[in-house]
């Protein structure tokens, strides 16, 4: 039933969307359903659009990795060491609170537009999955870690039973809103960079031109993969978790 209401109200939103375009009469300013998605399937047996995809996956997806890499042992010394976490507390809190837009900005000026995007992806994910293991570390149970100490088990024993659990639903529930927030973030940096062969490059060339179905195309390829690559992140977590909780 709840799937059915949902395709429901999708269903609605593609009819308010179509007699939108109609009311327009200008394909140029707003394409409909129907012209996004003929569009969206000529790119589809495109070539080019696999090649552009590749890139932007490529670059995006390894400045997450880096990310969440980074994020996890800052968030591990964060956890561990409060002096440690006063020393990263101001990076980390400008890496939240400035635009992203300014941030591309300055790495334009540094680095130029080849790795703009590859760091501006991992600077969105690393504060928050920070946040999320040194929230799992801190907040796990003491008294299961202190019988732990009592009873000598082992580093690798008491990360894997204890801290795991503690930090596994706080670095889950950080990484589902900083997967989202990675791809825009990386997008945004190749429209401002304009970097070449990137999905963020061809939206700037549709938006310039006024081929409102391809920027619409674009932006659906965009949810999609990002949807995707967020469900399959979360389940190589949740498989990770259970091995080592010897579940697997």
């Amino acid at each position: 039933m709840k799937h059915i209401k949902r395709i429901v109200m999708v269903l609605i939103w593609l009819i308010i969307w179509q007699i939108a375009s109609m009311m327009t009469g200008l394909e140029l300013l707003l394409a409909s359903p129907v012209a996004v998605l003929r569009t969206l399937i000529e790119m589809l047996v495109s070539k080019a659009f696999y090649m552009t995809l590749s890139h932007s996956l490529l670059n995006i997806g390894s400045g997450l990795l880096a990310g969440i890499i980074i994020g996890v042992a800052v968030g591990i010394g964060s956890g561990r060491f409060n002096t440690f976490a006063q020393f990263v507390e101001i990076p980390l809190q400008l890496m939240k609170s400035l635009p992203v837009a300014a941030f591309i900005i300055l790495l334009l000026m540094w680095f130029g537009s080849r790795n703009v995007s590859r760091i501006i992806s991992a600077m969105v994910v690393i504060p928050m999955v920070t946040a999320g293991v040194t929230d799992g570390i801190r907040n796990a149970d003491t008294g299961l870690v202190n019988m732990a100490k009592v009873y000598n088990m082992s580093r690798l024993n008491r990360f894997r039973y204890i801290y795991m659990t503690g930090v596994y639903p706080y670095l889950e529930t950080q990484l589902k809103i900083a997967l989202g927030m990675c791809f825009k973030a990386g997008i945004s940096a190749e429209i401002i960079g304009l970097v070449s062969d990137t999905i963020g490059t061809s939206m700037y060339y549709a938006k310039m031109y006024l081929l409102s179905a391809e920027l619409f195309a674009w932006s659906i390829v965009v949810i999609a993969v990002s949807f995707i690559i967020e469900k399959l992140i979360l389940k190589l977590l949740g498989l990770i978790y259970k091995a080592l909780q010897g579940n697997l």
